[in-house]
């Protein structure tokens, strides 16, 4: 009777997790909806309705995300809609976000026609500072290391125990940190925070520092609150939770012996005559999963993603290329036969 009960109450904690796992707020929905196709209008190159667009998103959610900010500006600007581009830019501005010295000079020739904005928001420099230092801590051996990480394995349970730890202190203690109480994270085009990292960490197969910490349920929470991108927070919680509901499609590119890099490709299932019944319902589940925290389908973000190699004035998704090393010709041209190069396909 015991194991029954148990039994019980783990379906039930599963269930409540996976339902969990969706945003309810109407406004949140509303805006991922508009800014998913304000992005395929503009690999489209439709950019007067991607411009409107964005307008109408903004109109939902007081708190975009940088990445919306910075693609409704550029937009803005090939567009002529000044007035709204540099909105945008003084928005990015409070972010903390660093532009170049002749940026306004260049694109607002008589910057007295537009109206100044003083900024909503207030970065927290003492989290920010916080955040910084448990990002060292998960960094040292790891730069020590010079990519060795078994010869720190001891070293390295330890820091990420320490480092994942006092996040998740600070997280229940002063909210999920996002660029609009600690700053952009500039390093990153892509605007990934360093904290990230120390989430990322905590992966579910770790080979050399198990997970002391999950940090599921405060990415679900904060994915709820606007706190994170949605792309990003899918990233996190596969890796978390040893899983892969987010993303299916990822772009592959191939580092030889001598250093030489062979970019792009793709999974034969991109092309959609080549997909199996298994690849189907993979891609459907997929694709069910990601609509529920506001993703478009993972065929748009790769269509995205593609875009992105060669457009590198948006910013679509945490969608990285992932890099493969194989010491065996031999080897590599047997995981190329279940891919496509980009160059062979329509973009």
């Amino acid at each position: 009777m015991k194991q029954s009960i148990s039994y019980i109450f783990l379906f039930l904690t599963v269930l409540c997790k996976s339902q969990a796992l969706e945003l309810k707020d109407k406004s949140l929905i509303k805006y991922y909806e508009l800014t998913n196709e304000a992005e395929n209008m503009i690999i489209n190159n439709d950019l007067l309705k991607a411009n409107n667009l964005y307008k109408e998103a903004f109109n939902e959610f007081k708190y975009p995300h940088a990445k919306d900010l910075q693609n409704s500006m550029t937009v803005a600007l090939k567009t002529s809609d000044l007035e709204t581009a540099y909105a945008r830019y003084q928005s990015l501005k409070c972010l903390g976000k660093k532009f170049d010295d002749d940026f306004v000079t260049d694109n607002f020739k008589r910057i007295e026609k537009y109206k100044a904005i003083p900024c909503k928001n207030a970065i927290d420099l003492n989290y920010k500072k916080s955040l910084d230092s448990l990002v060292n801590v998960d960094q040292y051996y790891r730069k020590l290391s010079k990519g060795n990480y078994q010869a720190y394995k001891k070293e390295l349970t330890k820091n990420d125990s320490i480092a994942s730890i006092n996040l998740l202190k600070l997280i229940k203690k002063k909210g999920f940190p996002n660029e609009y109480n600690i700053g952009l994270e500039m390093k990153s085009w892509v605007y990934f925070h360093d904290f990230y990292l120390i989430i990322w960490h905590q992966l579910a197969n770790n080979l050399y520092s198990p997970q002391r910490v999950n940090f599921s349920d405060e990415i679900i929470k904060a994915v709820n609150e606007g706190k994170i991108r949605p792309d990003i927070a899918g990233f996190l919680l596969d890796l978390n939770n040893g899983t892969s509901n987010y993303s299916y499609f990822k772009i592959s590119q191939f580092i030889t012996n001598d250093g030489k890099i062979d970019c792009c490709y793709v999974s034969k299932d991109f092309l959609p005559e080549s997909r199996t019944e298994v690849s189907l319902k993979k891609i459907r589940e997929v694709n069910e999963k990601r609509k529920l925290i506001g993703l478009s389908s993972t065929e748009d973000e790769i269509r995205k993603s593609i875009f992105n190699l060669n457009n590198k004035d948006y910013v679509f998704s945490n969608n990285v290329i992932e890099g493969w090393n194989f010491n065996n010709s031999n080897d590599v041209e047997k995981f190329k036969k279940n891919l496509i190069k980009l160059d062979d396909t329509a973009r």
